[in-house]
């Protein structure tokens, strides 16, 4: 239903006259989004943010208009990617042209490794099912990652995958700060809601959680779900099959304070 409408949408703007969609109005998305239908974006302006990685190399398999003489080829991340994340970071899109001829192709020159960049372009042609996007403007964006946030949100999430929840917690606990787009805020909250919630500290939880939830551009089910069990079962979401015995204290599960039953001898089963 949502690509039909997008679909039956961006016809629509396709029967404008040319001129028409390339002067007008740009038609807000995502790289991701252009990216998974690139068809029904074909000769659309659109406007998107991307994170820059770097300069490219063009690479013309059949004939368009992009040749190395009339254009500088550039590669960057989707805006909403988490490049914490080795499988989206690997994954660059390259199909960024910015003709030559351009008054701020030596600012295109100047962008750094992360820098954030809201880009203004026309989906020109498409190939392979990969749109090729001539960018017609580009203005620099509030906010970008660097290396010690991206390291701190890998390094979390592995320890998460470890079920070790409090050092993924002090890990992550270092991502945030001044500058760091809302895509990598979102998904530090959200973590350690996660990793509060598995240690049975419910009430930290919600409040990363909800934090999270406001900042989701779109409807996040596995978040709404973890932060209904928050809220009405926090028992549920609890990790109790942790291995603590090689934990330190300070980073043992809560509930173990509480567990009177630990210096009890383990019963055996009878058996006849």
């Amino acid at each position: 239903m949502r690509t039909a409408l997008i679909v039956s949408f961006l016809l629509g703007v396709q029967a404008l006259p040319a001129q028409d969609r390339d002067f007008g109005t740009p038609v807000a998305t995502t790289l991701a989004q252009v990216r998974a239908e690139p068809e029904a974006f074909k000769n659309v302006k659109i406007a998107f943010t991307v994170q820059f990685t770097s300069l490219g190399k063009i690479s013309n398999p059949f004939f368009t208009k992009f040749t190395p003489t009339d254009f500088a080829n550039f590669y960057a991340w989707a805006d909403e990617q988490p490049i914490w994340q080795e499988k989206a970071y690997n994954d660059v899109f390259g199909m960024l042209f910015l003709a030559k001829t351009h008054p701020k192709l030596e600012q295109l020159y100047t962008l750094r490794l992360y820098q954030r960049i809201n880009v203004i372009g026309i989906v020109r042609n498409t190939f392979q099912d990969s749109p090729w996007i001539e960018v017609s403007d580009f203005e620099l964006a509030d906010g970008q990652l660097d290396t010690a946030v991206i390291t701190h949100l890998y390094r979390g999430e592995k320890l998460m995958e470890q079920r070790a929840w409090q050092r993924a917690i002090a890990e992550l606990s270092l991502a945030p700060g001044a500058g760091v787009p809302q895509t990598a805020l979102r998904a530090t909250h959200k973590n350690l809601g996660i990793c509060l919630l598995r240690m049975g500290e419910a009430q930290s939880a919600i409040g990363y959680l909800e934090s999270a939830s406001q900042m989701s551009k779109t409807t996040d089910l596995e978040l709404e779900n973890l932060l209904a069990m928050a809220k009405s079962q926090p028992g549920q979401a609890i990790d109790r099959t942790v291995d603590s015995r090689g934990l330190k204290d300070s980073e043992r599960p809560m509930w173990e304070a509480f567990d009177g039953d630990k210096g009890r001898p383990a019963t055996t089963k009878l058996t006849r």
